[in-house]
């Protein structure tokens, strides 16, 4: 199984994680990096080092970040490489998605996977909606 870590600023990835968890029931294999205001980036490379080590079970880990260009996900990308892939921007969607795809992929599949699946569940409401009457109303 791939494993995964879902880093951030502050607690979104661990809030996210509980969301996804809440949805889906307990996702195996996973690991939530906090990054605090002021935390020195030694400490935060050595948490995702080690993060790192503890999920990777051979398969390679995914590593779901927040923000690009952000903290977390600079760190994050300081680590990508044949065994690890980084995906930014994280929603829930994609950690749920996570729940059924980890299994039988190649970590850079279940990454297109997941970024992909992300985007497509990015939508204006309105438009969905508009695009639901619209639907409704033909004879």
């Amino acid at each position: 199984m791939i494993g995964v870590i879902a880093t951030s600023h502050c607690r979104l990835a661990e809030e996210m994680l509980a969301a996804a968890e809440m949805i889906v029931g307990p996702l195996q294999n996973c690991k939530v990096i906090c990054f605090k205001p002021a935390q020195p980036v030694d400490e935060l490379i050595m948490l995702m080092g080690d993060a790192i080590k503890e999920v990777d079970q051979g398969k390679g880990v995914l590593i779901l970040t927040d923000l690009f260009g952000g903290t977390p996900a600079n760190i994050s990308l300081s680590f990508q490489g044949p065994r690890v892939e980084v995906v930014c921007g994280m929603n829930l969607p994609m950690l749920i998605k996570l729940a059924g795809c980890r299994n039988g992929c190649s970590l850079s599949e279940v990454a297109s996977i997941v970024k992909e699946y992300g985007q497509r569940h990015i939508s204006l409401a309105s438009e969905v909606l508009s695009r639901s009457v619209k639907m409704l109303s033909l004879p």
